[in-house]
């Protein structure tokens, strides 16, 4: 399980690792920023930790690429 201060990938490939998981990483951060938003909504009223999200072409090109 790879997370915030494990190795980088290729440090962790030449030591001879085969493959690294995120486990539920991914899931958690991406949760992390709903509840950013949704405080920044609620709280402030603005939207700026939701700059860089994707955009539905982007996600429709990523989802198709799945198939």
């Amino acid at each position: 399980m790879v997370g915030p201060g494990a190795p980088p990938v290729a440090d962790l490939a030449g030591l001879g690792v085969a493959r690294v998981s995120a486990g539920s990483g991914i899931a958690q951060a991406a949760l992390a920023l709903v509840h950013r938003a949704s405080r920044e909504l609620l709280g402030a009223g603005t939207y700026e930790s939701l700059e860089g999200g994707l955009d539905y072409g982007r996600l429709n090109a990523l989802l198709g690429a799945a198939r």
